[in-house]
């Protein structure tokens, strides 16, 4: 490397560190990341747009009430005359009678100049204002609108539906990050006594108490810790990222440690303060309003399916102003139309048919899927509670590796057991404090689907 590069090169990573340490603290709680998910996740702005799309196309079932109103124009220049009708057009025959009226026609028009031929339809224009009103449609038209307003109501359940597993999926990979950050803190403490392990058993090397195999042990060990503790920041920086790009937080790379979160595991109380009742809950599910809006769905199509038997009624008129023979003239026309269908009821009697199978099955579906919601829900709050005895029995087994492991140092101390020994009793307390850390990492999980359901 030259020396221009060199000093670029320093200087580059001079201002990256100088940024970095520049980064003002940013503290995040729960609370606040799910707020930022609802309005940066795109999943839960694809499902407030699919409940405006769900309006709007209530609102075309709602234009349907109306009349419909159309405008036309029509223009003609024809090359020559579409129509021509002459003396042999009106006075056919070959009698004696239609010979001589037809020869006596063209002698008098040959004698004063009129024509013995018309010419139409070779130029003109034509412009009309349309009119029509449906009064009755077999019922399609209310029971459009009426599936409509259920598919709105569908798209809000789907839109409440997207933001409770938002809020799961952020409260996953939030509490992911605090049971990283825990574990560091507790890698650190077993660095810390190794650190100072490390110190006693070189001033016993050198004293002549202790082998140089004693602390080449502690140091490798220290190095296991090392190497597991760069993990952990790999890991919480990469769960960090994961967790702000979800909730649509932008943020700098090089920043990610002045990025804080501020909840953690301390204060947290059992089930029973969050019980609800279990049937209450299924009820309630989003899930179980769907099911209830299937069997309302099929229904309305089933009146809509009888509607298509049905007599159509239907008013209009029309206004229009042209020139298409003689001279330019207004004209308007009102109407009336019915519409009887006679050959559709086969049809129809089978579609009706098949949409009674249809009911059938998604009450079946209603029935079997209720059940089910109510097997999950009961399940969640068993995993609840099982993962609150699980926190409790971690805890005893973290305190109790900390008692052997304050015992075994003392008996290092007097020299009563090994190096070997201690590093053990250490693992182990590391061990148990991981384990209890993921232990409280799993009951904040199992309360964050509860309470997604119970909400």
């Amino acid at each position: 490397m030259t020396k221009h590069k060199y000093i670029i090169s320093t200087a580059l990573l001079l201002s990256l560190l100088a940024l970095n340490a520049g980064a003002q603290e940013r503290t995040l709680s729960l609370e606040e990341c799910l707020s930022l998910s609802h309005s940066g996740n795109n999943e839960v702005l694809n499902s407030a747009l699919d409940t405006q799309i769900a309006r709007a196309q209530r609102q075309e079932a709602l234009s349907l009430w109306f009349p419909t109103v159309s405008a036309s124009a029509y223009g003609l220049h024809a090359m020559d005359p579409l129509l021509r009708i002459g003396v042999n057009d009106i006075i056919q025959g070959n009698s004696d009678a239609a010979n001589n009226l037809r020869y006596y026609i063209n002698s008098i028009s040959s004698m004063t100049g009129l024509s013995t031929e018309v010419n139409l339809l070779q130029k003109g224009f034509l412009g009309s204002v349309n009119v029509s009103q449906p009064l009755f449609a077999g019922g399609r038209i209310a029971n459009g609108n009426a599936l409509a307003k259920l598919g709105v109501k569908a798209a809000d359940v789907k839109s409440n539906m997207a933001v409770r597993d938002n809020d799961v999926t952020v409260a996953l990979k939030y509490w992911t990050i605090i049971s990283l950050t825990e574990k560091k803190k507790a890698l650190q403490q077993a660095i810390d006594l190794l650190c100072s392990l490390e110190k006693d058993v070189t001033s016993a090397v050198e004293a002549g108490l202790a082998r140089e195999s004693d602390l080449m042990q502690v140091k490798l060990k220290k190095k296991e810790l090392e190497t597991d503790m760069l993990k952990l920041k790999s890991g919480e920086k990469l769960a960090k990222m994961d967790l702000f790009n979800y909730i649509g937080l932008v943020f700098n790379v090089l920043n990610l440690d002045s990025i804080v979160l501020s909840d953690g595991f301390d204060g947290i109380l059992p089930p029973e303060n969050y019980y609800a009742d279990e049937a209450a809950v299924a009820e309630s599910l989003e899930e179980s309003k769907l099911l209830d809006m299937a069997v309302s769905a099929k229904k309305i199509e089933k009146k809509m399916a009888i509607g298509e038997a049905l007599p159509e009624v239907g008013i209009g008129a029309s206004l229009g102003y042209g020139k298409v023979v003689g001279e330019p003239r207004t004209n308007g026309i009102a109407f009336a139309m019915i519409k009887i269908p006679l050959s559709d009821w086969g049809r129809t009697a089978r579609r009706i048919q098949r949409f009674n199978y249809e009911i059938s099955k998604a009450e079946n579906d209603k029935s079997y899927l209720g059940k089910q919601l109510l097997l999950k829900v009961s399940k969640e709050w068993i995993d609840l509670q099982c993962a609150w005895q699980q926190t409790g029995i971690a805890e005893d087994a973290a305190a109790v590796a900390s008692t052997l492991e304050m015992q075994k140092r003392e008996e290092y101390a007097a020299g009563l057991c090994t190096v070997s020994e201690l590093l053990q009793c250490q693992t182990e307390l590391q061990t148990a404090r991981s384990s209890l850390v993921d232990a409280q990492a799993s009951y904040c999980s199992a309360l964050a689907q509860w309470n997604s359901n119970a909400r």
